[in-house]
């Protein structure tokens, strides 16, 4: 990986990793929509030199979202779509858009907590299948032991 050089266009060519993240709101899990160039994403990103996939999801959900209590109550299995595998986890936080450390750049213009299937309509094609794993996970499934991180 040390040599491959991350753009946006070579983004789906990179191995990466991200988090569906949701949260209970009046009771009926939401789930974190990030707006970035004309539709919803989720907190993802590149592996860097010497993580491995689960933290770069930690990693690229604080960067991106400012959240950093994760709850892995369904399991730390993960859902595969194209070079990404996309982990599932809830939280307490609200979140917050900050600025890149590195870059200093938004990677996002604005966050919001969505229902299910507005978040399925809403986001890029190649992340439909994990969310909708993820929406199956949380709807239909008995939450596994929690792992906190």
């Amino acid at each position: 990986m040390s040599d491959f050089k991350w753009t946006w266009e070579t983004a789906p060519q990179a191995p990466g990793a991200g988090i569906v993240v949701v949260r209970l709101i009046d009771n009926n899990y939401k789930v974190l929509g990030l707006w970035a160039r004309g539709g919803y994403d989720i907190p993802k990103g590149h592996v860097e030199e010497g993580e491995d996939f689960f933290q770069t999801a930690i990693r690229e959900t604080e960067e991106e979202s400012n959240i950093t209590d994760l709850h892995f109550k369904w399991g730390l299995d993960y859902r595969k779509t194209d070079r990404l595998r996309v982990y599932l986890a809830e939280t307490t936080q609200e979140g917050k858009i900050v600025r890149n450390k590195e870059s200093g750049i938004l990677e996002h213009e604005h966050l919001r907590w969505m229902d299910w299937d507005e978040m399925i309509e809403k986001t890029y094609e190649y992340l439909k299948p994990a969310i909708e794993w993820s929406k199956e996970r949380v709807l239909y499934n008995e939450p596994k032991e929690d792992k906190n991180i």
